[in-house]
């Protein structure tokens, strides 16, 4: 529910980034958005994408609109999904007895 609450504010900045740059002839605003999020693709966005299989596309677009709210809970997912021998090595508690 988060996530979609992120998403959301993320189309609303871009919204009223595009009403600035359209109505009051000022586009610093949407820019900035731009190219922070262009820095996020190429720097985090691209790699997470593909260690989570998505495609290209969907991982340009998702990056670019969303950004970080994007990117960070699929990090995250796949941190907690990740095993490691640690997850498998047996210690005195795991023994009933």
């Amino acid at each position: 529910m988060i996530q979609v609450f992120q998403f959301l504010i993320c189309i609303v900045l871009f919204i009223i980034g595009a009403l600035l740059s359209l109505f009051k002839k000022k586009p610093g605003f949407i820019l900035v958005l731009f190219f922070m999020h262009l820095f996020e693709l190429l720097t985090v966005g691209l790699k997470t994408g593909k260690e989570y299989g998505k495609k290209l596309p969907e991982t340009i677009a998702c990056t670019l609109c969303f950004g970080f709210t994007w990117w960070k809970p699929l990090r995250k997912q796949i941190q907690e999904e990740t095993f490691t021998d640690k997850d498998f090595e047996r210690t005195p508690f795991d023994l009933a007895d």
